[in-house]
């Protein structure tokens, strides 16, 4: 199933929703609507973390079918990343499982998708 431009202009709306709701707005956002592999969206940035910097991609093809609010999450989901990223490159410089990194940002990323996304539905 392919999305459409109207879905990534849904998407990149619902970003810029949650950029401002978490006050991210000293950070620099760009945006592509592009094939990845394995995911709805993604959020990529410079290894230099002081650069604030993100591109928030919509997948154009997926494997499966999926709904307006499904990407809207994704989009919550990938702006949460950017939120959260300097705690995966504090916690990489030192000596810790990225894979432990990974899966507490996920964790408070799927609670906070519960509670500011779903109105704790």
């Amino acid at each position: 199933m392919k999305t459409t431009k109207r879905h990534f202009i849904i998407f990149k709306k619902e970003c810029e929703k949650w950029i401002k709701a978490f006050g991210l707005l000293g950070h620099k956002f760009y945006y592509t609507h592009e094939e990845m592999e394995g995911c709805i969206a993604q959020c990529t940035f410079p290894k230099q973390h002081e650069d604030r910097v993100f591109t928030l991609s919509l997948n154009t093809k997926l494997n499966f079918k999926y709904t307006i609010k499904e990407i809207k999450m994704s989009a919550f989901h990938e702006v949460m990343e950017s939120f959260l990223y300097r705690i995966r490159n504090i916690a990489n410089c030192r000596y810790i499982a990225p894979e432990e990194v990974d899966d507490e940002i996920h964790n408070i990323i799927r609670t906070l998708e519960k509670t500011m996304f779903m109105g704790g539905k």
